[in-house]
């Protein structure tokens, strides 16, 4: 008996069983729409939050860079825990550096105050070039955007409609920035855009432009609505591929325990094919189960998994081949069925929430995050997402290839160490 002939007897059983296809396809799907539909509706929840990160590089030696940075710094606003600062400000040197917390998810928004911003301010628009504020947001952020372009718009509008050139006209500024004011940003959030527009064009028609500051704005990365289904169809995917597979290469032990695979044994097959067709079979029903939940999420429920079918089909394979040799050390590593069975269930939730499955590992703390890396489910779920939410190529996704073929080998490696210290005499 060869080891494929035996790979294909064991899918061929897995998917004859209606349990196994309820876990394999059906739950990932299920529990997919649920948790899509519930973050959905917490997504849809605007109500204000405070602290938004925010860093500050004031490239101005004068005192008004100085002046806007406290300005921005000192805005209050009363939430349900008191009241509490808008934002919790960071200043960097390096414009470009402070470009980068942002890019990575550390900040909510980059705010540039230029050089001679005060020398160019106190020349009430004699300049030539009025000085440009520069506000860089992250993409991914749908309120905290537009709450940084307002509050500096209004501290803009305070600077070109009063004469600077003492203190007292910065604390009419700090009078116009007040807790209410911030409240009144927080209560126009979905219309905050209409709202500086016109604010700047009444200010135009009655006082006539003063532009002594211009403000550009720019969204770092292409700013896309979160497609909830794309993240958790791939998740849940990966978090049952999971179970399938333990369930799969634990029934070696199954085998041992019920006396047949001491039969199969003792037939010209030697202990090595039947391993590693029992461990094919556990591939073969992985690699299906994928192409079955990618198959049919995208046709009934229009999940977007890639680009390319490349890239897809590749990650495909790795994830199922570093999944299955886990399975396969765990089993190896398992005294019995039953003791495998328990291992089994308490890693995969374990490295589920490690690999955020269920929370988003933009939230963890930075020791959590290289934790988190050790898992297949990290590198493999942020494959999946940057191939279905970032539109990531195989270029992109390399890193996560590489890192699970390291994993794969690993797992095998013991896996085989461990089963010819059982069964090899």
């Amino acid at each position: 008996m060869k080891p494929w002939t035996i790979a294909l007897k064991d899918t061929l059983i897995a998917f004859r069983d209606r349990n196994a296809i309820l876990l394999m396809i059906a739950a990932p799907l299920m529990i997919s729409m649920i948790m899509g539909a519930a973050f959905g509706n917490m997504g849809g929840n605007t109500s204000p939050i405070s602290e938004i990160s925010l860093i500050i590089v004031n490239a101005d030696k004068g005192e008004l860079g100085k002046n806007f940075t406290e300005i921005i710094s000192s805005i209050d606003v009363e939430s349900s825990e008191g009241i509490k600062p808008l934002f919790a400000v960071e200043e960097y040197i390096d414009k470009d550096e402070a470009i980068a917390q942002v890019e990575i998810g550390k900040a909510r928004g980059v705010l540039y105050i230029p050089v001679d911003f005060s020398t160019h301010v106190e020349n009430r628009g004699e300049s030539v070039n009025p000085p440009l504020l520069e506000v860089y947001t992250d993409p991914s952020a749908s309120i905290s955007p537009g709450i940084i372009r307002g509050v500096v718009q209004r501290i803009v509008n305070g600077f070109n409609t009063i004469s600077i050139g003492n203190n007292v006209a910065v604390e009419q500024i700090f009078e116009n920035l007040d807790e209410n004011s911030a409240q009144e940003i927080y209560a126009n959030l979905e219309n905050l855009e209409e709202i500086i527009i016109a604010e700047n064009e009444s200010f135009g028609k009655v006082e006539g432009r003063r532009e002594r500051i211009i403000i550009t704005s720019k969204t770092l990365g292409a700013g896309e609505d979160l497609d909830l289904l794309g993240y958790f169809v791939p998740s849940m995917s990966i978090f049952f591929l999971m179970f399938a597979a333990f369930e799969g290469t634990r029934s070696i032990l199954e085998e041992e325990r019920d006396g047949t695979l001491h039969r199969l044994m003792i037939t010209p097959t030697s202990i090595i094919e039947i391993l590693l067709g029992k461990i094919g079979g556990t591939f073969l029903t992985g690699i299906l189960q994928f192409v079955i939940l990618v198959a049919i999420s995208a046709l009934l429920f229009g999940v977007h998994w890639s680009d390319s079918l490349l890239p897809l089909i590749l990650l495909t394979i790795v994830t199922v081949i570093a999944v299955t040799s886990l399975g396969a050390f765990l089993a190896g590593f398992s005294r019995n069925a039953n003791q495998a069975g328990i291992l089994g269930s308490t890693l995969n939730l374990v490295f589920a929430i490690l690999g955020g499955n269920f929370i988003l590992t933009t939230a963890f703390p930075d020791w959590l995050t290289i934790i988190s890396k050790l898992t297949v489910n990290r590198w493999a779920l942020d494959g999946f997402s940057t191939l279905a939410l970032s539109h990531g190529t195989l270029i992109n996704i390399l890193p996560n290839i590489a890192a699970l073929l390291g994993m794969a080998i690993f797992y095998f490696t013991l896996a085989t160490v461990l089963f010819k210290r059982r069964f090899i005499k």
